[in-house]
């Protein structure tokens, strides 16, 4: 009966000692980085974060220097984003994103490693802000190699070559890259990859 009644009186006071001991805390995950980045021909990744004043919208770039790209400006972000916008109206150009299980990133779908793409321009709906978007929609980015493809599909009567900028958030860091796109084999496509 005694033990019944201590083992009681210890169930009961558990909580109570529970709250005066210090548990440590789990350590912080490592910050995401890329251990390994490879630009293609005409790839010239750079700090995109230059603190100019306020965040100005479908430019692709960190301006106010606070880890986000565009923010506010009604395009979706995530710990991972790839983000280009041109100002040729009549342009096509194209953001590419695979990940690591060799999936490319759509409107409407997330991959498996929950990759989105909210923005396809030009169209309608982008109201002569061509910008392109690819985003990680929740969680933690997956390890491995991940590939950016930025192509002219159309030049469509804009004058050559296309000026684009291309914005990369990986955690709170921001890279970018002006690219110039052209028609021809060797000119419409530039690719960049990274590691995770």
């Amino acid at each position: 009966m005694r033990f019944v009644r201590a083992l009681a009186l210890a169930l009961a006071a558990a909580p109570l000692l529970a709250g005066c001991l210090e548990v440590p805390k789990p350590p912080a995950p490592p910050p995401l980085a890329p251990s390994e980045v490879r630009a293609g021909e005409g790839v010239e990744l750079t700090m995109a974060c230059v603190p100019t004043g306020p965040e100005r919208c479908f430019d692709a770039w960190d301006d106010n220097c606070n880890g986000i790209i565009d923010e506010g400006c009604g395009l979706r972000t995530g710990i991972l984003q790839f983000t280009i916008a041109w100002d040729e109206p009549l342009a096509d150009v194209d953001l590419n994103v695979t990940d690591p299980n060799g999936d490319v990133a759509s409107v409407g779908e997330p991959t498996a490693t929950g990759l989105l793409k909210d923005r396809d321009c030009p169209r309608p709906e982008c109201e002569g802000q061509n910008v392109e978007n690819v985003f990680l929609t929740e969680g933690a980015p997956k390890r491995g190699k991940y590939k950016v493809t930025v192509r002219l599909d159309k030049l469509g009567g804009a004058t050559a070559p296309v000026a684009v900028r291309l914005g990369v958030r990986i955690g709170q860091r921001t890279l970018g890259a002006r690219l110039a796109l052209t028609p021809g084999a060797e000119t419409e496509t530039r690719t960049f990859e990274m590691t995770l």
